[in-house]
Protein backbone atom coordinates (compact mmCIF):
# COMPACT_ATOMS: atom_id res chain seq x y z
CA UNK A 1 0.00 0.00 0.00
CA UNK A 2 1.39 3.89 -0.74
CA UNK A 3 0.78 6.20 1.94
CA UNK A 4 0.98 9.81 2.24
CA UNK A 5 1.22 11.92 5.00
CA UNK A 6 1.34 15.95 5.25
CA UNK A 7 3.45 17.92 7.08
CA UNK A 8 2.28 21.10 8.60
CA UNK A 9 -0.93 20.32 11.01
CA UNK A 10 -0.39 16.31 10.43
CA UNK A 11 2.99 15.30 11.74
CA UNK A 12 4.08 18.38 12.47
CA UNK A 13 1.53 21.23 14.49
CA UNK A 14 1.65 24.57 15.95
CA UNK A 15 1.02 24.84 19.40
CA UNK A 16 0.36 28.48 21.07
CA UNK A 17 1.30 29.07 24.90
CA UNK A 18 1.88 31.46 27.00
CA UNK A 19 5.46 33.18 27.74
CA UNK A 20 6.84 35.81 29.47
CA UNK A 21 4.05 37.94 29.08
CA UNK A 22 3.28 37.12 25.31
CA UNK A 23 1.72 34.38 23.13
CA UNK A 24 4.10 32.12 21.55
CA UNK A 25 3.41 29.48 18.43
CA UNK A 26 5.70 26.70 18.22
CA UNK A 27 5.78 23.97 16.32
CA UNK A 28 5.98 19.92 17.83
CA UNK A 29 5.37 17.06 16.66
CA UNK A 30 2.38 15.38 16.75
CA UNK A 31 3.48 11.59 18.18
CA UNK A 32 0.35 10.21 17.59
CA UNK A 33 0.48 10.93 14.01
CA UNK A 34 3.91 9.68 13.62
CA UNK A 35 2.82 6.29 15.44
CA UNK A 36 0.56 5.69 12.97
CA UNK A 37 3.19 6.62 10.29
CA UNK A 38 5.78 3.74 11.76
CA UNK A 39 3.10 1.33 11.89
CA UNK A 40 2.59 1.60 8.57
CA UNK A 41 6.20 1.40 7.62
CA UNK A 42 6.37 -1.58 9.83
CA UNK A 43 3.60 -3.17 8.21
CA UNK A 44 5.43 -2.88 5.12
CA UNK A 45 3.70 -0.05 2.85
CA UNK A 46 5.55 2.66 1.18
CA UNK A 47 5.23 5.74 3.30
CA UNK A 48 5.69 9.07 2.11
CA UNK A 49 5.79 12.42 3.23
CA UNK A 50 4.87 15.42 1.65
CA UNK A 51 4.44 19.43 1.81
CA UNK A 52 2.62 22.27 0.04
CA UNK A 53 5.97 23.75 1.40
CA UNK A 54 8.19 21.68 -0.85
CA UNK A 55 10.47 18.70 -1.14
CA UNK A 56 13.27 20.50 0.98
CA UNK A 57 11.28 21.90 3.31
CA UNK A 58 9.44 18.60 4.08
CA UNK A 59 12.38 16.82 4.35
CA UNK A 60 13.90 18.89 6.84
CA UNK A 61 11.09 18.34 8.88
CA UNK A 62 11.43 14.56 8.00
CA UNK A 63 15.05 14.59 9.38
CA UNK A 64 13.99 16.42 12.75
CA UNK A 65 11.12 13.92 13.32
CA UNK A 66 13.35 11.52 13.04
CA UNK A 67 11.81 9.14 10.46
CA UNK A 68 14.12 9.60 7.63
CA UNK A 69 14.63 6.00 7.38
CA UNK A 70 10.92 5.20 7.30
CA UNK A 71 9.64 7.37 4.66
CA UNK A 72 10.11 9.04 0.98
CA UNK A 73 9.67 12.67 0.59
CA UNK A 74 7.80 13.27 -2.32
CA UNK A 75 6.25 16.44 -4.28
CA UNK A 76 2.54 17.63 -3.10
CA UNK A 77 0.38 17.83 -6.17
CA UNK A 78 0.96 21.18 -8.07
CA UNK A 79 -2.68 22.35 -7.77
CA UNK A 80 -4.16 22.00 -4.10
CA UNK A 81 -6.17 18.77 -3.21
CA UNK A 82 -5.33 17.16 -7.21
CA UNK A 83 -5.80 13.06 -6.67
CA UNK A 84 -2.99 11.15 -7.12
CA UNK A 85 -3.72 7.74 -8.62
CA UNK A 86 -0.87 6.41 -7.00
CA UNK A 87 -1.46 6.98 -3.09
CA UNK A 88 -3.91 4.38 -1.62
CA UNK A 89 -4.18 6.61 1.88
CA UNK A 90 -3.78 9.90 2.90
CA UNK A 91 -3.39 11.55 5.89
CA UNK A 92 -4.02 15.90 5.95
CA UNK A 93 -5.29 18.15 7.96
CA UNK A 94 -7.41 19.89 5.47
CA UNK A 95 -10.43 17.92 3.87
CA UNK A 96 -8.93 17.67 0.04
CA UNK A 97 -9.60 13.73 -1.78
CA UNK A 98 -5.06 13.42 -2.41
CA UNK A 99 -5.46 9.69 -2.66
CA UNK A 100 -8.25 6.80 -3.26
CA UNK A 101 -8.92 6.81 0.61
CA UNK A 102 -8.53 10.15 2.77
CA UNK A 103 -8.13 10.77 6.44
CA UNK A 104 -8.28 13.68 7.97
CA UNK A 105 -6.47 14.99 10.90
CA UNK A 106 -7.57 17.10 13.36
CA UNK A 107 -5.75 20.36 13.35
CA UNK A 108 -5.74 22.14 16.76
CA UNK A 109 -7.93 25.30 16.97
CA UNK A 110 -5.47 28.27 17.08
CA UNK A 111 -7.80 31.05 16.87
CA UNK A 112 -9.85 29.86 20.19
CA UNK A 113 -6.21 29.33 22.25
CA UNK A 114 -5.13 32.52 21.17
CA UNK A 115 -8.25 34.23 22.33
CA UNK A 116 -7.87 32.74 25.37
CA UNK A 117 -4.63 33.33 26.00
CA UNK A 118 -4.98 37.05 25.26
CA UNK A 119 -7.57 36.99 27.54
CA UNK A 120 -5.80 35.34 30.03
CA UNK A 121 -2.76 37.80 29.77
CA UNK A 122 -5.13 40.90 30.07
CA UNK A 123 -6.45 39.53 33.37
CA UNK A 124 -2.68 38.76 34.49
CA UNK A 125 -1.90 42.37 34.00
CA UNK A 126 -4.81 44.08 35.18
CA UNK A 127 -4.16 42.10 38.64
CA UNK A 128 -0.26 43.54 38.79
CA UNK A 129 -1.80 47.11 38.25
CA UNK A 130 -4.43 46.67 40.70
CA UNK A 131 -2.05 45.11 43.39
CA UNK A 132 1.09 47.26 42.82
CA UNK A 133 1.35 50.84 45.50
Amino acid sequence: MNVAFDIDDTLWKVQIRKSKGAVLGEQVPDFDVIQVLRWFAANGDHVYVWSAGGTDYAQQIVDKLGITDLVEVIPKHRQRGEFDPYIDLSFDDEDVILGAANCRVKRADHEETYKQLVAELKEDAARTTTTQP
